[in-house]
Order: structure tokens, then C-alpha cells, then sequence
């Protein structure tokens, strides 16, 4: 018995319109069906894409009821107490003075490549006893830049695999005051490398037109949130506010 030739030729996608009203008719009803797998396909790169790279984020935290931090920050360590605080008619995220603890909070959405991280800072020492505080990229691996009252410097610090100090300049500080603390990455062109640096200036001066400390960095660009920290040395403790983060392109 001989068989029946079967074509080769795919059959044509159709769709039945008979249940679908003349003035509500969707736009993915007149695409094939691939079109619309390739269509939902790209919404949800773009979707993570800008998950990942972000526009700006400002945090002021002035919407946000005095107490107990919400979930969108996330404090790296159980034992740091963060909290929503009152700053007369302001109010700033602080950091208990006990326990003396390295405590940071991540903040806002991932971003990955190229960013500058900015936050306001208000930290005391008391006596010889003095508290580090700064602000940070790319999650709790990332680098930092520290402000290290003890020493009088301003510390770009390395994350990777243990804590390291890879660039330092003098700093000049006045306890208790508010200081705006800034870290900018600028990735290589093939994401391989960058430049770090870091600013620092009192609240109400303009910011430097030169960073205060510069790093070359070989490790490849990462992501994640940006981040602020601070280890209350002195028992006193620590408030910050205005953060943002602003990313920053490729060079």
C-alpha cells in the first residue's frame, strides 16, 4: 500500500476572533504565535535590565514612620540596631551607639556596571575614641569609602575577599557635624577595570571639583545595591540621610 505524501510545509497559525468583541480586540491577537513569544521574550529583558540599572535613587527618608527600618532596607547584620529616627522636623536612618558593631544598610535596587553612591553623615567621637563611617557599591563585597577619624584619612576600601585598605588621603573632620561622603566607580569600556574615587566635604560647601583619593582598580565591575556603613566606636551614634545613586557610564 502505498502511502499518502505529507507536505512539508507548516501549517499557518490562526485565531479565532469569534469570541472577541470588534472594539476591545487586543494588539497580540493579530501577531503569530512566535511574534508574541519573541515580544514577551524582550519585555522581560528590558524588565530586568532596568531591574539591574536603575535611573537615579534618592532616599531622604522623610516619608517613612519613625521607628523600626522597612524591608525595602536591608541591614547586613541581625545585631546592628537601624532605625527611622527624628532629627528635629527631619528624619535620617541612624545607627545605635551599642553594640559597637560594623553595621551597614542596603539600599534601593541592584545596579550593575558604574555608579556614585552620596550620602550625608553625622558621626561623633568622644575622647580618644573615635567612630569609622562611609558609604559603599555592589552590595556587601563591593568597595567602600571610609572615613577613618582615628587616623585622619579617607580609605578606599577593598571587599572581595577580605577587608582592604588600597588607597588613602588625609582627612579633615569635625565631630558631630553632618559631611556629604561620596564614591564614584567609572567602569572600563570592557568592564575589566576601573577608576574609583572619593569626595568628601562639609554640608552646605560646594562639592570638590577634584576627588580627595583615587584608586586603579583590576577587578571586574560587579553589581549589586548600594550600601552605607558605620562602626560606632564611640557608643554615639550615627545618622544618615539624602542618599543617591546615580549611575554612572562606561569610559
Amino acid at each position: 500500500m502505498q502511502e499518502k505524501n505529507r507536505s512539508q510545509t507548516a501549517r499557518p497559525y490562526y485565531l479565532d476572533f469569534s469570541a472577541i468583541s470588534a472594539a476591545t480586540v487586543p494588539i497580540a491577537s493579530f501577531m503569530t504565535l512566535p511574534r508574541i513569544l519573541a515580544a514577551l521574550a524582550f519585555s522581560t529583558l528590558v524588565t530586568a535590565q532596568e531591574a539591574i540599572t536603575p535611573a537615579e535613587q534618592k532616599f531622604d527618608f522623610q516619608a517613612l514612620a519613625a521607628g523600626p527600618v522597612p524591608d525595602e532596607l536591608m541591614p547586613t547584620d541581625q545585631e546592628a540596631k537601624f532605625s527611622i529616627v527624628a532629627d528635629g522636623e527631619n528624619k535620617v536612618l541612624e545607627l545605635a551607639g551599642q553594640p559597637i558593631i560594623d553595621g551597614g544598610v542596603l539600599l534601593g535596587k541592584s545596579v550593575k556596571g558604574g555608579a556614585r553612591v552620596k550620602a550625608k553623615i553625622k558621626a561623633a567621637g568622644k575622647r580618644r575614641t573615635q567612630p569609622r563611617f562611609g558609604v559603599g557599591l555592589h552590595g556587601v563585597s563591593g568597595p567602600r569609602l571610609m572615613l577613618m577619624p582615628a587616623s585622619k584619612t579617607i580609605e578606599i576600601v577593598r571587599n572581595v575577599e577580605k577587608e582592604e585598605t588600597v588607597a588613602s588621603a588625609p582627612l579633615d573632620w569635625k565631630s558631630g557635624t553632618w559631611v556629604w561622603v561620596e564614591i564614584n566607580l567609572t567602569p572600563s569600556a570592557d568592564g575589566k577595570s576601573a577608576t574609583i574615587d572619593g569626595r568628601v566635604w562639609a554640608e552646605g560647601q560646594p562639592r570638590p571639583e577634584q576627588p580627595s583619593v583615587k584608586y586603579a582598580s583590576a577587578d571586574a565591575v560587579g553589581q549589586g545595591k548600594a550600601s552605607v556603613w558605620a562602626t560606632p566606636y564611640a557608643e554615639l551614634p550615627v545618622q544618615f540621610d539624602d542618599v543617591e545613586v546615580i549611575p554612572v557610564a562606561a569610559k
